[in-house]
């Protein structure tokens, strides 16, 4: 528990600060982009999915990110704790807070009296996990984190033009009133980053 405790506080304080440092300026600015005072359903839920939820991209696409370097790569390998379980920590802390952040946020919503529910909480938290999810998978497939940070981004503006015909992959849809979808991109994001985490793994056995 030790080793975990201190591997998981130098990833903080050496991976993770930027990424929040970013995530509290997104959540910051939202309500100066779009008002957040006695809001409706449909209009917390617009609010929640267009803007919130990019935090997942920021939280989990930079998972594999110090490893790109192939000086801390080397470095990684060569030490006795497994980079599995260095990968995990990473993963499980940008879950925690974009649990966190996204549920702080609803609050801050439910103080300015608007219409609120634990079922956009938890679309919000789907939808975060699959773009970040998306992230991860092509950082994993490309060790590349610009494209990694872009394809999220692209998918995110092809939902603007395409619409609900996404069918179940629609990150808007809570704002027609449609949760199915959220199931959906939930549980395809956990997938995309365990698969994410199997390939790292393979590619380390074969290098």
């Amino acid at each position: 528990m030790e080793k975990i405790k201190s591997i998981t506080i130098f990833n903080i304080r050496h991976h993770a600060m930027l990424s929040t440092l970013v995530v509290v300026i997104i959540l910051l600015i939202t309500p100066i982009l779009f008002g957040t005072s006695q809001l409706d359903l449909t209009e917390s839920a617009i609010l929640l999915e267009m803007f919130v939820s990019l935090i997942g991209i920021v939280l989990i696409t930079p998972v594999f990110q110090p490893e790109h370097d192939d000086a801390i790569r080397e470095l990684v390998s060569s030490k006795y704790v497994s980079t599995n379980l260095v990968y995990f920590i990473r993963m499980t802390y940008a879950a925690i807070l974009i649990i966190v952040f996204t549920g702080l946020f609803a609050v801050y919503l439910r103080m300015r009296q608007c219409d609120i529910t634990f079922l956009l909480y938890l679309g919000t938290v789907a939808n975060a996990v699959f773009l970040g999810a998306l992230g991860m998978m092509t950082a994993a497939l490309t060790n590349n984190t610009v494209i990694a940070y872009m394809i999220p981004l692209v998918y995110y503006a092809l939902n603007y033009g395409a619409g609900d015909k996404l069918g179940n992959y629609y990150l808007f849809s809570m704002c027609i009133s449609d949760f199915t979808p959220k199931l959906w991109l939930g549980a395809t994001g956990i997938l995309l980053i365990f698969s994410a985490l199997i390939i790292k793994k393979v590619e380390r056995r074969l290098v």
